[in-house]
């Protein structure tokens, strides 16, 4: 039995061999959904890029709280402009010390940049680094959510709903750390809300690992569910000096995706790429 899943790359409109890689990849058939940042220098050039293929993928908001700079006034006024280390807010929000208000406005802020530079709403949103999930974030993602999308056909909402058995627990610590984070809360909250999500999510993995990204992807594909979504993070080889401390994966995952191998082992998982509606 064929199982069809979204294959969604994140980090869009981080930078310019991010942006480069998924388009490439978009335009050569191998994603069906793209997750774009929306705070940066770049995203309002780089969303013009995606206009010609919008038809083809699932576009959404990769929401950011812990990468670049801030676009609220209340938020900055509260915070500072520079968004804070992932261990800085993961910690603020599992204590419930965040400001549930200024979140507010950096979501509404993020989707009024993202429709900025598209000129559509997103067709789904995530958080970057999975921020969405945690504690206080997503009571003020969830409000804002509902204030915004009234429409019928509503964005969809990753959830990262990590499945475990004991080995997890002792061999893959990021998704210990996704799981207590906020997910089942997460899942909770989406379901009394009614907000559409996906059946099933896989792509997570230690970026030091890359180097095993074949392998790896084919435990995706055989974890993910008909409708599932996997995330990855492809992106072409930084030129010179960067400061992304997973460039190198990123370029090992866009050397996979962009391959034969992919194509072979979605042919051996009877796996087919779709979009969510």
């Amino acid at each position: 039995m064929t199982k069809r899943i979204v294959l969604c790359a994140d980090d869009y409109g981080q930078a310019p061999e991010i942006s480069q890689g998924i388009l490439a990849l978009i335009k050569y058939g191998r994603l069906s959904a793209v997750s774009c940042m929306v705070n940066t220098p770049y995203w309002l050039e780089h969303a013009k890029w995606l206009l010609p293929v919008q038809p083809n993928v699932d576009i959404g908001l990769h929401f950011n709280l812990t990468h670049g700079k801030a676009l609220s006034s209340a938020f900055i006024a509260k915070y500072g402009e520079n968004l804070p280390p992932l261990p800085v807010l993961l910690r603020q929000a599992l204590l419930r010390q965040l400001d549930k208000a200024a979140l507010e406005a950096e979501f509404s802020a993020q989707i009024d940049r993202f429709k900025e530079g598209v000129g559509f709403q997103p067709a789904f949103i995530d958080g970057h680094q999975h921020v969405h999930q945690f504690p206080v974030i997503r009571e003020a993602f969830a409000s804002v959510y509902q204030q915004r999308f009234k429409k019928q056909q509503k964005p969809y909402v990753r959830h990262v709903n990590p499945r475990f058995d004991l080995a997890d627990f002792f061999n893959n610590f990021k998704k210990l750390i996704i799981f207590i984070s906020g997910a089942p809360g997460f899942g909770r909250l989406l379901e009394a809300q009614e907000i559409p999500t996906i059946s099933s999510h896989t792509g997570m993995y230690s970026f030091a690992e890359a180097a095993n990204y074949r392998a790896l992807f084919i435990g995706f594909l055989k974890a993910c569910d008909d409708g599932g979504l996997i995330m990855c993070h492809p992106g072409l080889k930084a030129a010179g000096n960067t400061s992304d401390p997973i460039a190198d994966a990123r370029y090992l995952e866009y050397q996979y995706l962009f391959g034969d191998k992919f194509l072979y082992d979605c042919h051996q998982q009877k796996v087919v790429l779709g979009r969510y509606y």
